[in-house]
C-alpha cells in the first residue's frame, strides 16, 4: 500500500466513522430515555459498521462510452515544481500519522501500566478472583487474553454480602459481554484516528453507555436491590489512572448519573427486542450508506485482474521516433521515459482497465522535468491506435505518443536444465543417459528457481552406487528431486588399463522456470 492509498483510506474511514458518531451522539439520549441504557449502548455498532463498509470494494457501474481525449489537458502543477516535492508530501504526512499512532499507543500503554502498578501485589483467591493491595478504581475486570476480576483490599469488610454479590455480578456481566475486547478495539481506534477529536469523544461516551448498560442488566436480574447497589457505588474509590483495556468500577462520567439511572424502570422484553431491531437496522443502514457513498468503479466485461495486456508504443520526441512494447496486468501501472536533445526529461505513467463495453481505458500522467503537463484518458478498442501529443509550456520540446493495447494469453512452464561439466580426465565416467528430474510442485507454484550440486559414485557397470548433495540453493527445496532422478541415470564407466572401474564425478543440476511464452489474441499483435 502506497502512502497516498493509506492517507486516502484513513480519510475515507475517518469521514464515515465521524458521520456515524454524530448520529449516535444525537440518538443516544432519546433512545436511552425510551428504551434504556442497553439500547443506547447498542447504537455504537454503527461506528464499526461504517468503518468496515468503507473498506469493502465499492459499487460497480457499467461505464458509458466516452470519446478519447487526445489533446493536452491543463497542467495541474506549475512548471519548475520538481517531481520529488510532488511525490514526497504524502510520505511525510504518512510518517507524521504513524508518529502520532506511536505516541498515542505509548500514552495508553502508560495509563494501563500505571493503573496496574497502583493495584499493588495481586493474589489469587480460592474462588478464582484476584485480590489487590489497594482499592483505587476497584473492583475491575481486566486482562484481554486472560480476563480476571480484581477486588479491592478489604472487600469483605467494606461491602455487605448483598453488595458483594451485586458488585461481582456487575463485573461478570462485563466479562460475559466481552466488554474488555470492545474497550481494546476502542483503544486501537483511538491510536489509529488520534487526529479525529470526534473519535476521542466517542470513546468516552461509549464507555459511559457501557457502564450504564451494565448497571441496568444488574438491576434487571436483582430488581429489589437498587438501594444496596447504589450504596456499593458510593463505597468505591476513584481510579488514579485510566484503564484503556479493561472495565473499572469508576468511569469518566459522574457517579450521580449512574445512581439516577437506578431509579428508572427496567426495560421489558418488548423494549429489548425493539432495541435489537433498532440497532441492527441503523447499523446496516449506516453501513450500506457508507459503502454506497464510495466512488463507483467500472465493471470489467468478463475480464479478470490477472488478464495481461501488451501495449505497443511509438514515441516521437522532437522528431526522433522510438518503438517498444510493454506487457502488464490490467490495473497495474506501467511507465516509460525519454530525454530530448533540448535537455527535457519526459516521463509517462499509464494504467489500463477493461471496460464493460469491450473498450480499454488508458489513463495516465505525462510529466516534463517532473512537472505534470497532462493527465490524458483514452477509451479505445483493443488493438486500435490512440494518439497523444503534448508540449512543454515554453515549446522547447514536443512528445507524440501512439499507443495500441491488446489482450494477451500468457503460459508459463516449469522445466529443468541439467548442465554436466566435461570430464576433467580420461579416468572419470562419461554421461550416457540422464532423464531430467521432476520440478517440485511447491516450487512451481511459488516460481522458485535453484541449483543442486551432486557428487555421484559410479560403479564399473555404469550405474550410480551413491548419490550425495554437496551444495544446494535454496537449501532443501530441490535436493530430493535431484537425488531421485540421479539414481536413474546411466554413465559410461571410467576405464583404467582398458578395464571398467568405479569412479566419481560432480553434476550441477539447474532448476529454472522456462521463459514466459506469450500469445496474442489479436492477429495485429
Amino acid at each position: 500500500m502506497t502512502s497516498t492509498e493509506l492517507l486516502t483510506m484513513l480519510l475515507e474511514t475517518s469521514v464515515a466513522s465521524s458521520v456515524a458518531i454524530v448520529l449516535v451522539l444525537l440518538l443516544r439520549g432519546p433512545v436511552r430515555a425510551r428504551l434504556g441504557a442497553s439500547a443506547a449502548y447498542l447504537l455504537w455498532l454503527m461506528v464499526p459498521s461504517a468503518l468496515l463498509a468503507v473498506l469493502l470494494p465499492g459499487p460497480q457501474l457499467v461505464a458509458v462510452p466516452m470519446l478519447a481525449v487526445g489533446t493536452p489537458l491543463p497542467a495541474l502543477a506549475p512548471a519548475g515544481v520538481g517531481v520529488n516535492l510532488v511525490i514526497a508530501w504524502p510520505q511525510w504526512v504518512a510518517c507524521g500519522w504513524f508518529a502520532g499512532v506511536l505516541l498515542m499507543a505509548l500514552r495508553l500503554f502508560g495509563q494501563q501500566r500505571r493503573f496496574r502498578k497502583a493495584l499493588g501485589v495481586l493474589q489469587q483467591r480460592s474462588d478464582g478472583l484476584w485480590q489487590a493491595g489497594s482499592s483505587a478504581g476497584l473492583p475491575a475486570a481486566m486482562g484481554l487474553l486472560r480476563p480476571m476480576i480484581v477486588l479491592p483490599a478489604g472487600f469483605e469488610q467494606r461491602y455487605s454480602p448483598l453488595e458483594q454479590q451485586l458488585v461481582l455480578l456487575h463485573e461478570r456481566i462485563h466479562l460475559q459481554r466481552g466488554d474488555i475486547a470492545i474497550n481494546a478495539m476502542l483503544a486501537l481506534l483511538q491510536c489509529i484516528y488520534w487526529f479525529n477529536p470526534l473519535l476521542l469523544l466517542a470513546q468516552r461516551r461509549c464507555r459511559e453507555d457501557q457502564e450504564l448498560s451494565c448497571d441496568e442488566r444488574v438491576i434487571a436480574r436483582m430488581a429489589g436491590a437498587r438501594r444496596s447497589y447504589g450504596d456499593a457505588m458510593l463505597k468505591t474509590g476513584l481510579a488514579q489512572s485510566a484503564l484503556p483495556v479493561g472495565c473499572h468500577w469508576q468511569n469518566h462520567h459522574p457517579l450521580k448519573e449512574r445512581i439516577a439511572m437506578l431509579k428508572r424502570p427496567v426495560p421489558g422484553r418488548q423494549q429489548w427486542a425493539a432495541s435489537l431491531l433498532l440497532a441492527a437496522g441503523l447499523s446496516l443502514g449506516v453501513g450500506y450508506a457508507a459503502w454506497a457513498a464510495q466512488p463507483a468503479s467500472a465493471a470489467p466485461a468478463g475480464q479478470t485482474s490477472a488478464q495481461v495486456y501488451a501495449t505497443f508504443i511509438e514515441a516521437t520526441l522532437d522528431g526522433t521516433t522510438q518503438r517498444f512494447e510493454l506487457r502488464q496486468p490490467s490495473g497495474k501501472p506501467f511507465s516509460f521515459s525519454a530525454s530530448s536533445d533540448a535537455g527535457v526529461q519526459w516521463a509517462a505513467e499509464f494504467s489500463l482497465e477493461p471496460m464493460a463495453d469491450g473498450l480499454l481505458k488508458l489513463q495516465g500522467a505525462l510529466k516534463a522535468d517532473g512537472a505534470l503537463v497532462s493527465s490524458p484518458t483514452l477509451l479505445v478498442a483493443p488493438d486500435k491506435m490512440a494518439g497523444i501529443e503534448v508540449s512543454t509550456a515554453d515549446g522547447r520540446s514536443t512528445w507524440k505518443l501512439q499507443l495500441r493495447s491488446a489482450p494477451q494469453v500468457a503460459v508459463a512452464h516449469a522445466a529443468t536444465r541439467i548442465m554436466v561439466e566435461p570430464a576433467a580426465a580420461d579416468g572419470e565416467p562419461q554421461v550416457d543417459r540422464m532423464p531430467p528430474p521432476r520440478y517440485p510442485a511447491t516450487a512451481v507454484d511459488n516460481r522458485i528457481e535453484g541449483k543442486v550440486m551432486l557428487r555421484i559414485e559410479v560403479g564399473a557397470d555404469g550405474r550410480p552406487t551413491d548419490v550425495k548433495v554437496t551444495q544446494s540453493q535454496p537449501q532443501g527445496v530441490f535436493d530430493a528431486a535431484a537425488v531421485e532422478s540421479a539414481w536413474k541415470w546411466t554413465f559410461v564407466p571410467a576405464r583404467r588399463n582398458g578395464q571398467a572401474v568405479a569412479a566419481s564425478l560432480q553434476v550441477p543440476v539447474q532448476f529454472a522456470m522456462d521463459e514466459e511464452t506469450t500469445y496474442s489474441e489479436s492477429s495485429g499483435s
